[in-house]
């Protein structure tokens, strides 16, 4: 238990130091390549911080452990739009542009709804390697018209630092590095103290694996938000959510056919809704501005949630 406890808080520490490295070299290779720094949170933020569930979805499916895989997928994305945007809109109010909403919060709500359609009323709950094909060419799809509709312009109000392209590039690579060790640690720490603790595999995918690899996500919005950022953090979250749905949950498919347990039914129905929320939150008072009352209810419901599910 001790050696658990230790590898993860060094991984938590891991994890900051490599997502403010990766926020770094991201906003300057925004500026130097006048890409907007939303895509760039889409992108190398959103996907690169998505990694850890990646790794760990797959390996499980290979394994046979779908719980694992689906539940990190499921429990990463609720707590990704609950806890973590909730969490940094309570310190930091997020100020959206109307395309985020219009084509990318829309695209997340299609991509839990369409694993949704997939796995619960037809194949008897599977999703096939065609299906998984599916979801890959969504994806592209989805992230062609994004980086293709950009255009290009950085919230030019917020100073952010410039790197020459080697340095920017290092501290990407180091960010990078940082995230997928620092995650690894902090999954295998908390796991290992699950398991002590007697918690089945669903309940340890959705809970501990599934807030786990989102740490960087959190780390990372944190960092982009204390730096006035906010294309970062909402593209962060964003793009992870559409990554772990479409190309993790498609990649995985192509390799293994995956089955989906019905009891995690509830669950994937709950993110479905948080993304619901998110976007209908958007046309709520302040038009594009998800507010501090606002990241309070959700950090709050989160919480309700996880209760529930812990004591269920």
């Amino acid at each position: 238990m001790f050696f658990s406890i230790l590898f993860f808080f060094i991984g938590f520490y891991i994890l900051i130091k490599g997502a403010n490295f990766l926020i770094d070299g991201a906003s300057s290779l925004s500026r130097r390549f006048n890409v907007s720094p939303f895509v760039i949170g889409l992108v190398i933020v959103g996907i690169g911080t998505s990694i850890p569930e990646f790794a760990i979805s797959t390996i499980a499916n290979i394994a046979g452990k779908n719980e694992i895989a689906l539940g990190t997928i499921i429990g990463s994305n609720t707590f990704n739009i609950l806890f973590i945007l909730g969490l940094t809109a309570l310190f930091f109010p997020l100020t959206m542009k109307q395309e985020w909403v219009s084509r990318d919060m829309v695209w997340n709500v299609i991509a839990v709804l369409g694993a949704i359609l997939l796995v619960i009323p037809f194949n008897g709950g599977m999703i096939s390697r065609p299906e998984g094909i599916l979801m890959l060419l969504l994806f592209f799809y989805w992230l062609y018209q994004t980086v293709e509709k950009s255009d290009g312009q950085e919230e030019g109000r917020f100073q952010i630092k410039e790197f020459a392209f080697p340095i920017a590039a290092g501290l990407i690579i180091a960010g990078f590095a940082g995230i997928f060790l620092g995650g690894k640690w902090v999954v295998d720490g908390a796991t290992a103290i699950a398991r002590e603790l007697g918690m089945g595999e669903a309940l340890i995918g959705l809970t501990i694996v599934g807030i786990g690899t989102s740490l960087p996500e959190l780390v990372a919005s944190f960092a982009a938000a204390r730096k006035k950022q906010t294309g970062i953090v909402v593209g962060n979250i964003i793009g992870s959510n559409i990554f772990d749905f479409l190309m993790i949950l498609g990649i995985n498919a192509v390799i293994k056919p995956i089955k989906f347990p019905f009891h995690l039914s509830f669950d994937i129905i709950i993110t479905l809704i948080t993304t619901l929320l998110l976007y209908q939150a958007m046309f709520i008072g302040e038009k594009y501005v998800f507010k501090r009352w606002q990241g309070l209810i959700f950090v709050s419901l989160y919480i309700l949630y996880i209760i529930y599910i812990m004591s269920a």
